[in-house]
């Protein structure tokens, strides 16, 4: 399947723009360079506004007007199964939303068991009950092998230059492709299977759901403001950006963040308007601290199948930086201006914001993944997940209810690196390892640590080792416990 061109339109007429006129709110106003999937006349939103400013043979530089203050109402529709019967390019079967009359029967009588009549709710109740049921009905598969997959004919099959990708990520490897492509990209088989995987099959899974149950839907593709393993366009983005708490929400969701970021979601029609859907949460606004800040929509689709995910950005995943278009980084999309506008009409409250970050985390236990003092969880996800070198874990007692984040963006202000010191021993240099683990409410978190390389050979076993911070920052800094017990390294084994 081709890489779909910039400016090449679906034929669908785009959703009206309901958001408010630019002089009587608040707006922000980049200029991005987004690389293939990409096409501007999504782009035009309840949130957003876009128009080319130029175009090569794989990307769209696009100034991009948000209206990121703005929440429209979710309107109802009790008639809505006459109303948006037409609708029939966001309701037939379609191959990766390939529901059929017997997962439509059986869709319907699990949602009577439990409690839900579609025939007595509106669209937007229906959209509502359903989505939580649908999510917490399905486990979730770690695999992510759906951007190795793409659909010559109207069937999925696997990319051929992504083969070995798609490989590894099978968790049994006696499975066939076919068993794969179930557990994560076709949508009637996530349903009997109850699994769904990444956002990316979530939003296919949802979909079918909905498709089946007459509610039209579609799948939306979603960037961050910039691309945040960049420093740059970073502090560009919070230099001019004058709205406290818009800047400080994208602060709050990227900073301290890293690696390939993007998301996918649905969007249904309800009230007879498109309304997005983030899993279970219907009206999604475009500002959000737990998704990106502030989401630069990209893309729509009918079916996953249109999307070419893996020429494109399962390219730049699994083979970046081969053959791929270069901006910044391995991310898609770099930002190249930005500024915000008062409008001449509004007067949006604009208090100061205080920054919700950690600024000093104490050290209270250095400690063997398998040690009494570690939570099950937070050992049973060290022994399934790569460990990434990690040698021992840094407990920490500090934590911010609700900051997503911010063990990250301590650890890159304050520094990531100790030393292991005791008497008339050489000291050994240790460097986190990018694992943090947390219970999420302060009961536990923890740093991954590991020793560097070249100075294993000076590790004694059995002898108490302390551990001394060495901060790069007077504003963020490690402190150790006054209690802090040593790391006695007697049974250890790397």
């Amino acid at each position: 399947m081709a890489a779909t061109s910039c400016l090449n339109f679906t034929g669908r007429k785009p959703t009206a723009a309901h958001h408010p006129q630019k002089e009587d709110t608040y707006t922000i106003t980049s200029v991005i360079q987004v690389v293939e999937p990409v096409n501007p006349a999504d782009m035009n939103d309840d949130f957003q506004e876009a128009r080319v400013l130029s175009r090569d043979k794989n990307s769209c530089t696009v100034e991009v007007t948000y209206y990121p203050l703005y929440q429209p109402a979710i309107g109802e529709n009790p008639n809505w199964r006459k109303d948006d019967a037409g609708m029939t390019e966001y309701l037939k079967p379609m191959p990766a939303e390939n529901w059929d009359g017997a997962m439509q029967q059986e869709l319907i009588a699990e949602l009577h068991q439990a409690g839900i009549d579609p025939e007595h709710l509106t669209d937007k109740q229906l959209v509502e009950q359903v989505s939580r049921w649908a999510m917490g009905r399905a486990h979730s598969t770690d695999a992510f092998a759906i951007w190795c997959i793409y659909f010559p004919d109207g069937k999925p099959a696997v990319y051929p230059p992504l083969r070995k990708a798609f490989d590894r990520e099978k968790r049994d490897p006696t499975w066939t492709d076919q068993q794969m492509f179930d557990q994560e990209a076709l949508g009637r088989s996530m349903f009997f299977n109850k699994v769904h995987g990444s956002c990316t099959s979530s939003a296919v899974y949802l979909a079918t759901i909905f498709r089946a149950l007459g509610i039209p839907s579609r799948i939306v593709l979603c960037i961050p403001p910039f691309d945040l393993n960049d420093d740059v366009q970073a502090q560009m983005f919070y230099d001019n950006i004058h709205h406290n708490q818009a800047r400080e929400t994208v602060r709050a969701a990227l900073d301290g963040t890293s690696g390939f970021e993007n998301h996918l979601f649905n969007e249904v029609y309800v009230g007879h308007h498109w309304v997005r859907l983030n899993y279970s949460r219907l009206g999604q606004p475009i500002l959000d601290a737990h998704y990106f800040g502030l989401l630069t929509h990209i893309y729509t689709c009918s079916d996953l199948s249109q999307v070419p995910l893996a020429q494109t950005w399962g390219m730049r995943f699994f083979k970046y930086p081969a053959d791929q278009p270069k901006l910044s980084s391995v991310n898609p999309y770099r930002l190249i201006s930005v500024h915000d506008h008062f409008g001449a009409n509004a007067h949006p409250d604009n208090p100061p914001v205080p920054v919700a970050e950690l600024r000093t985390v104490t050290i209270i236990g250095l400690y063997r993944p398998d040690s009494p003092e570690v939570p099950k969880w937070a050992a049973d996800y060290f022994i399934t997940t790569p460990r990434n070198g990690t040698d021992f874990l840094i407990a920490c007692k500090e934590w911010l209810p609700g900051v997503d984040n911010q063990m990250r963006v301590f650890q890159k202000h304050a520094g990531h690196e100790f030393l292991l010191t005791a008497p008339q021993h050489p000291d050994v240099r240790v460097r986190l390892s990018g694992l943090d683990q947390s219970a999420g409410d302060g009961s536990f978190q923890a740093y991954g640590a590991q020793v560097i390389a070249e100075d294993r050979v000076k590790l004694v076993p059995g002898i108490a080792y302390r551990i001394q911070p060495i901060n790069i920052s007077d504003t963020y800094r490690w402190s150790a416990a006054p209690d802090l017990a040593p790391l006695t390294l007697k049974e250890w084994h790397p």
